[in-house]
């Protein structure tokens, strides 16, 4: 079963040059923006080889996992994408004012700026700066990521193409829908993967209508934080190696050649999910989706977690609580709501449920098999494997030495 580090293996050798940008490469790109770079401060930025020599990355707690670091390293000593520059990497995460937000630049070697952004990390602020979009127009990472792309574009004329996971997906979207028509000129694609929709008064805006037909989305086929929202009309299906809210893992997307593993749709869970989050909304009005959120929110807060990794055996008693806090809204947003938690819980949720528990030691939940409990779908096999090229010249991106920094979006 061949994945993202499958196609590093395969196309590393064969610079843009000889093989063009292709979606595969975006999504690399995309979860590379996981990774904190705090120590690059030199303006020209440093290319994924020289940082990866000089151990430039931080590992962080709450943004990385062993996972994302081989495929750094994997990126960083290919001669596909060793020679790519990053620079401007920005990241703010602030309780107070609730935003988590980061983002970077990267000079592709065919004359492109890329910039990143970051989805949601473990951070409950994060989360929850995630939910908040259900009842905002606009959250802050929003502003950022358009102010973002503001600053980076003045720096000179290049092509751009924007791209995310999860919510980067949602931030490269709204950032493009809100920059000024001269630097959408200069959009060449927009890449969502597996990103929450839009607000409806985006949707509806002149500048979502001019950089629409330049969006590229992709979800999982059990697809849940890509359905929040109002979605794309559009999106493109692919096959995951996991099942329930794990396939929300760019590792986990099974890959064939220069290309994604697709199906024709999502399977029935994410639609049940998709279906269920609508009703919600429609059931909802913003003050009333507001409370949903508080009242689960404040229950997480209140286990003084910082992050959804030091909540342990607390997360099934925090999300099923959620009811206590919603009581009094309609009898049919009551209805959804529960409808919801229970979705949740068995897609994925729940396994981490169990994860948690086996860990503190209840042997009731460690007991029960996890397939038995979430009714996980089994691994389906790769049957055609790409084939490995041979290698050409590579090709070293040029420095960039204009300045973009976290005083500088102020």
């Amino acid at each position: 079963m061949a994945n993202l580090m499958d196609y590093l293996s395969w196309r590393g050798d064969l610079d843009m040059g000889r093989d063009p940008w292709n979606p595969v490469d975006a999504l690399a790109m995309a979860n590379l923006c996981y990774l904190d770079f705090q120590e690059i401060s030199d303006e020209r930025g440093w290319t994924l080889g020289e940082a990866c020599r000089r151990h430039l990355n931080m590992p962080s707690p709450v943004a990385n996992f062993d996972g994302r670091y081989q495929q750094f390293r994997a990126m960083a000593e290919s001669h596909r994408f060793g020679g790519i520059r990053m620079h401007h990497f920005l990241s703010l995460t602030d309780e107070e004012q609730g935003v988590q937000f980061s983002a970077t630049c990267y000079d592709l070697p065919d004359g492109t700026l890329c910039i990143g952004f970051r989805g949601t990390d473990g951070t409950i602020v994060g989360w929850r700066e995630d939910f908040n979009m259900s009842f905002q127009t606009t959250v802050p990472a929003q502003e950022a990521a358009a102010l973002y792309l503001a600053r980076a574009a003045e720096m000179d004329g290049r092509p751009i193409r924007l791209l995310g996971h999860s919510k980067g997906g949602n931030l490269a979207v709204y950032a493009a829908a809100q920059c000024l028509p001269e630097v959408q000129d200069r959009l060449s694609e927009i890449y969502t993967f597996d990103g929450p929709g839009m607000d409806p008064e985006i949707f509806e805006s002149e500048g979502y209508r001019r950089i629409s037909g330049k969006i590229r989305s992709f979800v999982p086929q059990s697809s849940i934080i890509g359905m929040l929202m109002d979605y794309y009309p559009t999106y493109t299906v692919v096959t995951s190696s996991a099942s329930g809210i794990a396939q929300h893992d760019p590792l986990t997307w099974m890959v064939k050649g220069r290309a994604f593993e697709t199906t024709e749709k999502i399977d029935s869970s994410a639609e049940a999910i998709s279906d269920t989050l609508h009703d919600l909304l429609k059931e909802t009005n913003r003050e009333e989706r507001e409370k949903v959120v508080d009242a689960l929110f404040g229950v997480l807060e209140n286990t003084r977690a910082s992050t959804f990794s030091e909540m342990k055996g607390e997360w099934f008693r925090s999300i099923t609580g959620v009811a206590q806090g919603t009581w009094d809204l309609p009898a049919d947003a009551r209805k959804a709501v529960g409808k919801l938690v229970g979705l949740l819980l068995s897609l994925g949720f729940g396994n981490l449920t169990e994860k948690y528990r086996a860990k503190a030691g209840d042997r009731k939940s460690a007991e029960k098999p996890a397939e038995e409990a979430t009714g996980e779908a089994k691994e389906q096999k790769n049957p055609n494997p790409a084939e490995k090229e041979p290698s050409p010249e590579k090709t070293e991106a040029e420095p960039v030495n204009q300045g973009l920094t976290e005083d500088s979006m102020e």
